[in-house]
Formats: C-alpha cells, structure tokens, sequence
C-alpha cells in the first residue's frame, strides 16, 4: 500500500496514543509514559550558553576578581547542569520513541538499551544547531548591523530623531529573530521525527541520518511541508484543550481545597500563637498538595500530547521506512493493513468419464 499521507496519518496515531494510555484506564501508566514524553520535551533541547558582560573597575581590583571568579563559577555550573539536564532528555527522546512503537511502557529496560545512542544524538543535535546557526548568520548579522546603526543615528542628545525608522528596524530585529526561531524549530522537527528512528532502530551514523532526512524531504516535498503543517496545528491544538482542562480541573480541586483552607482560618485564627501556626502550616499543606496535583495534571495532559505527536510522526513515516513499518504493522487498523493477496484459483481436476454401458442385447 501507498505510505500514509499527512491527514491519513492522523486518525491511527490518535487510535495508538488512546490504546496506549487511555485503554487501560490506568493512572499511573499515563503519569509515567506523560512524565517520559513532557520531560524529554523540555530538557532534550536545553543545550543553551550566554554569554555576561563583565564589569570592570578599576578602583576596587579584588572584587572586580571575586566577581569574575563568581560569575565565571556560576555559568560553570550553569553549563554543567543543562548538559546533565541535555543528556537526560535526549536520552528520554528515545525511550518514548520505543515506548509508543511497541506499546511497552517498562522504562527501566529501554533506558538501559540506548546509552551509547544518546551520545551520539546528543553531537548530531548540536553539529545540527550550530549548522542551522551558521546558516542563518547572513540573514542575522546585517539586521543586526542595520539596527545598530539606526540606533547611532537617530539618537542625538538622548533622544531619537526618527521614530518611525527606529520602531521600523526593532521590528525587522524582532521578525528576525521570529525567522530563526522557526527556521531552527523546523529542522529540529524535522531531525527528531525523521532521524532519531533510523539512529534508535539500526544506530546509522550522523551522515548517514541527515542524508536520509534530506532524501525524505526531497522525494515528497508537499507532504513533509503538509506533515509540518498539521503537527504545528495539532500540536497548538492540543495546547488549548490542556489548558482548558487544567484550568477547570483547577477550579474543580479549589472548592474542596479551598474550603478546608476557610474552615482552617475560622477554627485557628483565634487560637493564639500556636493556633495561628498551625493555621498557617495547614495552608502551606493545602498549598501544596493542589500544587502536585496540578503539576501531575499538566504532565498528563502534555505527555498525552507530546506521545501522540510522537505516535503522529511514525505512522508518517511508516511506510516510508520499511523497518519502522514492520514494527508498526501489528497496530495498523483494519482499513490501512497490508492483506496477503488470495492464492491464485485452480479449478477442481474434471471428474473421469463414467464407465461405458453396453445394452443387452435383444
């Protein structure tokens, strides 16, 4: 059969993620595999570094010292921590890849498969951002050269002399910016959905990945552009319902919660000091037990989210990467399922004439 195409693919994802998370009716699967796919999200792209500017002054050169040496400690550990928190969430990037493709939800297991993997994602994405950067320096730098000089120009005696062609360059900085951001957005997708696949299932090198993503990208380039498309909407979608269920789960949990917090005001605040603590701690309990119930709630809802896109990218891909395919064949529903042709028709052998009869004779 054809590969799916990006609209196609949408219902079978959906019917996967649901199968997965939703079929078993079980909480504390859809905390864990949400907790897999919110944190890989958020820590598998945090490989971030700015640089400060440091002070200088002349009159006090020993604090000038200490603070170099602070700051310079603290972007030190900075550094270390996103790495850590890098490392952890390219490698959670694989364990939801295989927890959505074989509908296996044992963390431990598949955590302990892709240590060497990960490093390896782990250069691709960053050779991958620094070349994206690189492209985008000759859109980059003369905006920024531009603004600058706007800036010398229209400023005299602290004022600015033209304001309109002042507002014109921040907003063409700011579109810019909004222009790299998507451009790197859009390769990231584009490098995780297609290329983290073949890394995980055959371990393929860095060229090997990116000459396959450009393949894809250069055989059907109106369904990876519409692929991109409907994950971008199904992904802002899926963000507005969260956040309408997190915000009525929230007012649901406040009348219980807050209640007790009135009934607590009421019964303590006229207890004396002891009283009036203990009124206090009791709210901070409150606080915090609507404060875990919420963070559960939003890794639920993003998981769910995130592990659907997840589940969206394979079916697209599925029949396009045969290996992916075969693992994704058990779960095909019944009307996109390849069915063995029929064996060919043989007609049943022609029966031996009967025997001859011979009349008796008159």
């Amino acid at each position: 059969m054809h590969p799916l195409s990006a609209i196609d693919a949408i219902g079978p994802a959906w019917s996967h993620t649901r199968r997965l998370l939703w079929d078993n009716r079980s909480w504390r699967t859809l905390l864990k595999v949400g907790a897999v796919a919110f944190f890989a999200q958020f820590l598998g792209f945090n490989f971030n570094s700015s640089g400060s500017h440091l002070p200088h002054d002349q009159h006090f050169p020993a604090f000038s010292a200490i603070l170099v040496s602070v700051i310079l400690f603290a972007a030190f550990v900075g550094l270390l921590i996103s790495l850590v928190f890098f490392y952890l969430g390219s490698r959670l990037q694989f364990v939801l890849f295989e927890i959505v493709l074989r509908s296996d939800t044992t963390v431990a297991p598949i955590w302990r498969r892709y240590g060497a993997a990960t490093w390896r994602w782990m250069g691709l994405k960053f050779l991958f951002g620094l070349a994206c950067l690189a492209l985008c320096a000759p859109l980059f730098i003369p905006i920024v050269i531009g603004i600058i000089h706007a800036f010398d120009s229209n400023m005299q005696n602290g004022s600015i002399q033209n304001p309109g062609a002042f507002v014109m360059s921040i907003l063409g900085f700011i579109g810019a910016i909004l222009l790299i951001v998507i451009i790197m957005g859009v390769a990231f997708s584009l490098l995780h959905d297609f290329g983290l696949p073949s890394m995980a299932l055959e371990s393929t090198a860095m060229g090997e990945t990116v000459s396959r993503i450009w393949r894809l990208v250069r055989n059907e380039p109106l369904q990876c552009l519409l692929y991109l498309v409907m994950r971008f909407v199904l992904n802002f979608v899926g963000v507005l319902c969260a956040e309408f269920i997190l915000v009525f789960a929230a007012l649901i949990a406040l009348v219980p919660l807050g209640g007790l917090g009135v009934l607590n005001y009421f019964a303590l605040h006229s207890a004396g000091t002891g009283g009036k603590v203990l009124m206090v701690l009791i709210w901070i309990l409150l606080g915090a037990v609507f404060f875990v119930l919420f963070f559960a709630a939003l890794i639920m809802l993003v998981g769910y989210i995130l592990t659907f896109l997840q589940a969206y990218a394979l079916y697209f891909l599925g029949r396009r990467y045969p290996l992916l395919g075969q693992y994704l064949a058990p779960f095909w529903p019944a009307s996109h399922r390849i069915i063995p042709p029929p064996p060919a028709y043989e007609p049943p052998p022609t029966p031996p004439a009967p025997p001859a009869f011979d009349a008796p004779a008159v």
